[in-house]
């Protein structure tokens, strides 16, 4: 069986030259030009140690999250996006602004935690591959990247063909379309600006190739696009990846692994509820062979930066947990009725003849967070170090 990771083939720019090779216009994935956009490099250059060296830096970072919520269950994890930071830090070395915006490090540490299960999940489904392909690997609603950028310092390169960080906040990556960035895109350099100490693209630096593809998930014309485009024209594997999804934006990734056979592992983190315009419709929502009504899930509420407006977040729960269940049901692998899961301590799982999927509470969220479920699924032949064990270390933090 052909796995499938979400690579972007219609748009490709070499990731060893850095420059532009003609593509799909409208997939938006061709990387940039070496010469493209460039980090800043009017300022000053710093001391290079930045203060400590990289061994100090390593230990200062792996105190910091001695405490956070997984570190014992995902210790390898933690230890090998830890290095994964220090290579970072190398890369910007020279760009003292790049590396302040990349590394805050309250966001570093929330993206680790809540990415944990998911770097784990996909390490162990590369590391198991025996087919020739390489892997192409989306990350949908990427934001800067993180999750990317990790699994690029990790993840084994003859493994793995590159990433698709797909957001809505990105600019078309094409030098022929976007000469500069707008207030309201996203910024980039980390990944397309350049070295001021050498002139070199950070696009060429990255072990796996990191693409950028500008895509509004909830217009059905790039729903459209990314399935002829990318999923069509993928000669390997796809992983899709959904962390921290907000709202209706879960059903558009479920539909991606509902609607891509080649698509081998989709997990998902789904996190605020759908808004109450859904249900004040009267819609009802359908995933797959499952529907359900917008009424039963969709709340009021919303967070602006850090302070949250909406009913007390408690409140919710019930709400969320229902989301989570519905979402879960919508996956598609091929069972014919609902009445056959089977539920572990902290995971419920099902599984066909297709495949498997499971949707695991892993606590990462403390202090009244209840946002804590992971939503694995995987088309056969599946990976023993996933779904071999199902009530053991799931999932006692």
């Amino acid at each position: 069986m052909c796995l499938l990771l979400i690579i972007a083939t219609a748009s490709v720019v070499s990731a060893f030259t850095g420059t532009a090779i003609n593509t799909q216009a409208s997939l938006n994935t061709c990387a940039r030009s070496a010469t493209f956009i460039h980090a800043s490099s009017s300022t000053s250059l710093p001391d290079l140690n930045y203060g400590l060296s990289d061994e100090e830096f390593y230990n200062y970072f792996m105190d910091e999250v001695k405490d956070c919520p997984g570190r014992q269950t995902y210790s390898s994890v933690f230890v090998n996006a830890t290095q994964a930071i220090v290579q970072w830090r190398k890369r910007y070395r020279g760009n003292p602004l790049l590396w302040k915006r990349v590394f805050k490090k309250e966001r570093v540490i929330k993206e680790l935690v809540e990415s944990a299960p998911v770097i784990e999940s996909v390490m162990q489904v590369v590391a198991s591959n025996q087919e020739c392909e390489k892997f192409t690997i989306i990350d949908l609603c990427s934001g800067k990247g993180y999750l990317s950028m990790f699994l690029s310092e990790v993840l084994p390169k003859e493994k793995v063909e590159r990433f698709i960080l797909v957001d809505k906040a990105w600019a078309i990556a094409s030098k022929d379309v976007t000469t500069e960035l707008k207030p309201h895109h996203m910024n980039w350099n980390h990944i397309y600006g350049t070295n001021p100490l050498s002139d070199e693209s950070y696009f060429t630096t990255w072990p796996i190739p990191l693409y950028t593809s500008k895509q509004d998930l909830k217009q059905s014309c790039n729903q459209r696009q990314m399935k002829k485009h990318i999923f069509g024209k993928s000669n390997g594997p796809v992983i899709v990846l959904a962390v921290h999804l907000c709202g209706t934006l879960s059903i558009k990734a479920v539909e991606m692994f509902n609607n891509n056979e080649n698509v081998k592992l989709f997990v998902l983190k789904p996190c605020c509820l759908p808004p109450m315009i859904h249900s004040q419709r009267g819609e009802i929502f359908r995933i797959g062979n499952h529907e359900f009504d917008a009424k039963d899930v969709c709340s009021n509420g919303s967070f602006n930066k850090k302070s949250w407006t909406g009913p007390p977040r408690w409140h919710l729960q019930p709400k969320f947990d229902r989301w989570a269940e519905d979402l879960f049901k919508g996956i598609d692998i091929g069972i014919p009725s609902w009445d056959i899961p089977t539920t572990y301590e902290n995971r419920v799982m099902a599984s066909s003849e297709n495949g498997s999927k499971a949707k695991d509470e892993i606590k990462i969220q403390v202090d009244g967070g209840f946002q804590n479920t992971y939503i694995f699924a995987e088309r056969q032949p599946l990976t023993s170090a996933i779904w071999g064990n199902c009530s053991v270390r799931l999932h006692n933090i």
